[in-house]
């Protein structure tokens, strides 16, 4: 028993000892050289380049539930590398996936709600500070126009206070101003080996709304931003490797909905039976998936956000193996050449 206590007395003094070195100046700043030459080192890496195309989730949820980052979807090849929507924590995960920004050529938007645009400077702003070389291009439907001004608008005093305290060699003013090109159903972009087609996505009543395919020597990758399943989605998809799908779980909404009213909440109530309508049920979903040949689908901007596994399964219901959801920081790699299809997790 003595030799016990004496053990633990030990232990103590040593905590305490640990504890009170870490308060000195002196110890601090050997800590903090050495982690922040470590952090310095990783960030210098270039970022891993393979022949293939890629796909991040920097943003699986909906607005309906936290935890999650809102919806973003990085794709990029040894060549490209584009963003689809900026959600509101979407730029965090951005930065803790090391995708390289500097390297960013577009941001394409699906539609206009808050939940797919609130991050928008805060992409074009990391990777101006990246040393990006030409300014960033929105890529939108009708009214693209009028979130670019805006976005411009509301942050000019921002980007002018940056440059004038870094500099304009180093931020050039013109880099910081974002562009924006407005787009129709059809072929938006060929660039090299990559060609990006914008389709329409039925999100009523917000139109024009669109969904995105990207084809990269042999692969193909469907976002759909916020959907039901149409004839457009059929076509789409049909041949592709791997859809991303907004989802919605029916069970779940349609309970939650009738608990708030049960509870006096008649606003909220509405307002979540509201979206039933202009999202895609995960049984829409599954069916599609019958009717086509795409290999992977992943459930995105999921409504509402799953906060643990019994949530989870309820998702899952009647799921094919070919099917998953979508989390925050995964990434899919689809080699080319192949019919791989790679899921890594964080």
């Amino acid at each position: 028993m003595k030799k016990a206590l004496i053990i633990i007395a030990i232990v103590l003094v040593l905590v305490l000892s640990v504890q009170a070195l870490l308060k000195t100046p002196a110890v601090q700043d050997a800590a903090l050289t050495s982690l922040s030459a470590m952090v310095a080192a990783q960030n210098a890496k270039p970022f891993p380049a393979s022949e293939s195309l890629k796909v991040f989730v920097c943003g699986s949820a909906s607005p309906l539930g936290m935890g999650q980052a809102q919806a973003c979807i990085g794709i990029i090849t040894p060549e490209h590398f584009y963003l689809i929507d900026s959600g509101a924590g979407s730029t965090a995960n951005i930065n803790r996936l090391r995708l390289p920004t500097e390297r960013l050529q577009g941001l394409l938007i699906t539609h206009f709600h808050s939940d797919h645009i609130a991050e928008i400077y805060e992409v074009n702003l990391g990777s101006w500070i990246a040393g990006r070389p030409t300014p960033l291009t929105l890529f939108g439907p009708s009214g693209i126009n009028e979130i670019t001004d805006a976005v411009n608008a509301g942050y000019r005093l921002d980007r002018q206070y940056r440059t004038a305290h870094h500099g304009a060699e180093l931020l050039p003013p013109a880099l910081g101003v974002l562009q924006h090109k407005t787009i129709t159903p059809g072929v938006i972009i060929e660039d090299g080996a990559l060609t990006i087609t914008a389709y329409v996505a039925e999100h009523p009543p917000i139109e024009p709304a669109v969904g995105y395919r990207f084809d990269y020597r042999g692969r193909s990758v469907v976002v759909s931003g916020d959907s039901n399943i149409n004839g457009d989605t059929l076509d789409i998809v049909n041949g592709a490797d791997l859809l991303l799908h907004d989802a919605l779980s029916l069970p779940t909404v349609s309970i939650l909905s009738d608990a708030m009213g049960n509870a006096g909440q008649a606003r909220q109530s509405k307002i979540v039976a509201d979206v039933i309508d202009y999202h895609a049920s995960t049984d829409s979903i599954i069916e599609l998936g019958k009717q086509s040949n795409v290999n992977m689908v992943a459930f995105y901007h999921l409504v509402p956000v799953p906060l643990n596994s019994a949530l989870d399964a309820v998702f899952e219901r009647g799921m094919p193996d070919n099917f998953l959801l979508a989390k925050d920081l995964m990434w899919f790699e689809l080699p080319v050449g192949s019919d791989e299809i790679a899921v890594n997790h964080p």
